[in-house]
């Protein structure tokens, strides 16, 4: 991975040399996103229990390489989650302090920095409409971790809730994604133009060090360029 991320900074750097003198080589511009999202358990004691409304935000920038290929990269604030269910967890139910057996219901409430880079494969303009392709990946570093959760003894008869549970001290602080997505380019003239866009972003890594689950985010996009 990181000679990938090398041999894209030295493509990137040559480009921006040989290009100069192109006033479209660059571009840059903003968007809002929601979607969906959810987290995809990897142990047997994990439950898959639901999907989160998704938002975020953030900036484009996106470097030429060709008329019809560009990098695409920027920064996203993304704020997502998902719900899941673990079996076999000791909870005491106050006021009682004994250790009672249970099942543990989460909502997880996360925020990224994420810092995403892709290729950019895109068709000739047609009636002013430009399609695209991008493919890539990303890294991201979290910014806040939250959950609720909900106790309920084996058995029943037990019940406990905690709300804005701070993940501090498990959640992992970084993370890595694939992303795969597309769609339009309305020009607006010039460089400028409306965008639209569907990316599928799949986690790599754990979101959580004790409940082992990666994050997925099925993202709509809209934004300018410029």
């Amino acid at each position: 991975m990181k000679k990938i991320v090398l041999s894209l900074i030295i493509i990137c750097a040559f480009v921006v040399v040989s290009n100069a003198q192109n006033e479209k080589f660059f571009r840059f511009g903003v968007h809002g996103n929601t979607g969906l999202s959810w987290m995809k358990p990897d142990q047997d004691s994990l439950e898959y229990q639901g999907m989160r409304i998704g938002l975020g935000w953030g900036f484009i920038g996106e470097m030429t390489l060709a008329d019809n290929f560009s990098v695409a990269t920027g920064f996203d604030v993304s704020y997502m989650g998902g719900k899941l269910q673990k079996a076999g967890v000791y909870q005491s139910y106050p006021p009682d302090t004994t250790q009672i057996l249970s099942i543990e219901n989460s909502t997880y409430k996360l925020q990224y920095l994420d810092l995403p880079i892709s290729l950019k494969m895109k068709t000739n303009e047609i009636n002013y409409i430009t399609y695209f392709m991008r493919i890539g990946g990303s890294f991201g570093i979290c910014l806040n971790g939250k959950a609720d959760r909900e106790y309920t003894s084996i058995g029943g008869g037990s019940n406990l809730t905690l709300n804005d549970i701070d993940l501090k001290d498990t959640k992992n602080f970084f993370r890595a994604n694939f992303q795969i997505g597309g769609g339009v380019e309305y020009s607006l003239g010039g460089s400028t133009a409306i965008l639209g866009e569907v990316t599928f972003v799949n986690g790599l890594t754990y979101l959580i060090e004790d409940n082992k689950a990666i994050g997925n985010y099925l993202m709509f996009k809209v934004g300018i360029l410029f």
